[in-house]
C-alpha cells in the first residue's frame, strides 16, 4: 500500500489535536511505516562553521486509532 521512497502527508491525532506531517517512507511492513531520518545543517551565528543535526524518523502504526489518513505528496 505504501511505496518505499515516496513522500506522504499523514493526518493523525496527537495530544488530542489533529496534525498533518510529511515524511518519506524508508520501510513498510504492515502495519508499521518507518519514515526517513531528517538531517539539517545549521550554520553557527559567527559564521565560523556548520553542524549537522539529525532527527530520527518516526514509526507510524496505520492500524492505530490515532492514524487518520495518508495521501501521497505531489511535487
Amino acid at each position: 500500500m505504501f511505496e518505499v521512497g515516496a513522500s506522504y502527508n499523514f493526518r493523525m491525532i496527537e495530544d488530542g489535536e489533529e496534525i498533518v506531517t510529511q515524511g518519506t517512507v524508508e520501510a513498510y511492513d504492515h502495519p508499521l511505516i518507518k519514515l526517513q531520518d531528517l538531517a539539517f545543517k545549521v550554520r553557527d551565528m559567527t559564521g565560523e562553521g556548520e553542524s549537522a543535526t539529525t532527527y530520527p524518523g518516526r514509526v507510524i502504526n496505520v492500524t492505530s486509532v490515532h492514524f487518520i489518513s495518508a495521501v501521497k505528496a505531489t511535487l
